[in-house]
């Protein structure tokens, strides 16, 4: 699907904008009520924000797994706010990775929400699951694997197949819904 430097873009796009997300966050106005548990130079935490990002982690709560988060913390905003320093985050190629990750993401919570809203109506039969078996019996007729082992995996897939075409057909209709223009001879495309 990627190759692999793609993919190191994308995961370093997400390591990017989850590090600016954070050190937006924590340097928003606390009121002052709040408890300052962490200061980094202009960037401010308090516990309850610093427990809420520890929390996002999902690891075991220890003393050890808590200073080792906040040693990463702190090298983390050193390197942020130094990056920023430098007008790094102003660059265009870094800009372009923050478009590509925004896409990707956007993408990704559109698609997972159409399957959402599909998959809650969608049904499963029995009779389909059988169906279904029956015809990987006949190409696989060697294949020792009964009904009740590969059940789940066949409804499953089922259920996967029904989602993408709920989606094929949806794309199809934006498609349809969509004026589009394209210069084939301008970008070599038949």
């Amino acid at each position: 699907m990627f190759n692999i430097t793609r993919r190191k873009t994308i995961y370093l796009s997400i390591f990017i904008i989850i590090a600016i997300l954070l050190f937006n966050f924590g340097c928003a106005k606390k009121t002052p009520s709040e408890n300052i548990a962490i200061k980094i130079n202009d960037y401010t935490l308090t516990a309850d924000e610093f427990n809420e990002l520890f929390t996002e982690l999902k690891i075991q709560d220890t003393p050890e797994a808590r200073k080792n988060f906040l040693n990463n913390l702190i090298i983390q905003k050193l390197i942020l706010q130094e990056a920023q320093k430098e007008g790094l985050d102003k660059k265009k190629d870094f800009l372009k990775a923050i478009e590509n990750f925004w896409q990707q993401s956007l993408l990704k919570i559109a698609i997972d929400e159409k399957v959402k809203e599909a998959s809650g109506s969608m049904q499963i039969t029995e009779q389909e699951i059988e169906n279904n078996y029956k015809r990987w019996k006949k190409a696989n007729p060697d294949n020792p694997k009964t009904l009740a082992e590969l059940h789940d995996f066949i409804k499953w897939q089922l259920l996967r197949s029904k989602q993408n075409t709920v989606l094929n057909t949806w794309v199809e209709e934006l498609r349809r819904e969509s004026d589009i223009n394209i210069d084939r001879n301008a970008i070599g495309v038949e």
